[in-house]
């Protein structure tokens, strides 16, 4: 926690200040220095994650991160990236989510740009051919990553159960991308714009299964050699917070050292050294990721350790609850008016219509914002202008037009 010194003139009167911005304080204290006649004030401050950076990632994704590298090999931890990065795209750009650049990408995840546009080494090699649609090889890194999302599934090593609506349903596989669109007829000097569609899975979890995570931890560490150990780590320890907040039983948890290495991607296996290299991959994603979350092992090392987690509160439950639903009633409402929507004959050929609609926001504009007028009144009760949510709907700044809101 940080410490923080003000000097003001004026009364000693105390007083207590709950919220101010993105910080909450939780300790306050004043005294008068009586030399000087100046009110120093001394207040502790917790970092409430910053609402800008809060993600949602699948359960069905999170809860098996090892089936995306048995699925897609050395592939894999740009497939986890892409399905965090769309995600957040979802939520602070849902009319307009479906398009975005290589550069975007890169910005939001922490990869290099050079990486990911060089040619896939397995077509230098002639090891395999590069596909093509329309024309167009899919041969560098990313493109081929991109394609290979819509080719194939995440397929889960066992089945995997979720519950929706009172009803279980079994999950064997999870699918990512129905379709990959790119501006082929380009000048040389403009930038590819992908043009995505999802897959019924990826929009679903989004809204009514998924853990929180932070996006800017995520990518501040992601950087670097054995960032996409700590990635993984990070995802299962947002699972783990996430899951305390929600039942608000108690902020901590114990897990076996051996659970945490396995995302980690830590193998050695001497106890003494887990515990070393675990040190350094936790300490790392507090210090760079600027997570809120103590850690203690537990146990002599003979055999093996025990990891106790204490998770510090980053945002609260009815924050998150109010948010979920803001989302569901809004895409409820979209959806629902889009299906009563005539003359769709012009987009019918596409292979989600309803994402192409929602991600046009020049079309239906009025009625799209007034859906999300009021879906916002529903869900924080707060009204927004009509032409505020008009500008919103068009430019898709949702983060700074809506969800800076304090409880």
């Amino acid at each position: 926690m940080d410490i923080i010194h003000l000097q003001m003139k004026g009364s000693c009167k105390p007083f207590f200040i709950q919220n101010y911005g993105s910080l909450r304080i939780t300790y306050l204290k004043i005294y008068c220095r009586l030399s000087s006649f100046v009110l120093q004030i001394s207040f502790r401050l917790t970092t409430i994650m910053n609402l800008s950076y809060l993600n949602r990632i699948d359960r069905a994704v999170a809860d098996n991160l090892k089936d995306i590298e048995r699925s897609f090999g050395n592939q894999a931890g740009i497939v986890q990236d892409f399905i965090v990065f769309i995600s957040r795209k979802l939520r602070v750009d849902l009319f307009g989510f479906t398009r975005f650049t290589l550069q975007e990408f890169c910005k939001e995840t922490g990869r290099r740009r050079q990486e990911l546009a060089l040619l896939h080494p397995d077509f230098i090699s002639g090891k395999r051919k590069s596909p093509e649609i329309q024309g167009y090889l899919f041969n560098t890194v990313f493109d081929y990553a991109l394609y290979s999302m819509m080719e194939r599934n995440i397929i889960f090593s066992s089945k995997y159960e979720i519950k929706n609506s009172g009803q279980v349903i079994q999950m064997y596989n999870f699918p990512i991308l129905k379709e990959v669109k790119l501006n082929f007829e380009r000048n040389s000097n403009e930038q590819k714009i992908y043009d995505v569609r999802l897959s019924n899975e990826l929009l679903s979890g989004f809204l009514t299964r998924y853990y929180t995570v932070d996006s800017e931890a995520y990518k501040l560490i992601g950087k670097g050699r054995g960032g996409e150990g700590r990635k993984r780590l990070l995802i299962y320890l947002s699972k783990l917070n996430h899951v305390l907040l929600s039942t608000g039983a108690s902020n901590q948890t114990t897990i076996p050292i051996d659970r945490l290495c396995e995302f980690a991607g830590i193998d050695d296996p001497k106890p003494s050294h887990k515990k070393q290299n675990l040190t350094r991959v936790l300490d790392y994603i507090i210090d760079k990721g600027k997570c809120s979350f103590q850690y203690e092992y537990i146990g002599s090392g003979k055999v093996s350790y025990m990891v106790n987690l204490v998770f510090s509160p980053t945002t609260d439950k009815i924050t998150l609850q109010k948010e979920h639903s803001f989302y569901f009633r809004l895409m409820e409402g979209l959806k629902s008016f889009f299906d009563t929507k005539k003359n769709k004959a012009e987009i019918e050929l596409d292979k989600d219509p309803f994402q192409q609609w929602l991600s046009n926001g020049m079309t239906d504009t009025l009625m799209k914002s007034q859906i999300l007028v009021h879906a916002y009144y529903a869900a924080f009760n707060k009204n927004i202008p009509i032409g505020i949510a008009s500008n919103i709907v068009i430019s898709g700044n949702f983060i700074g037009g809506l969800l800076n809101v304090n409880s």
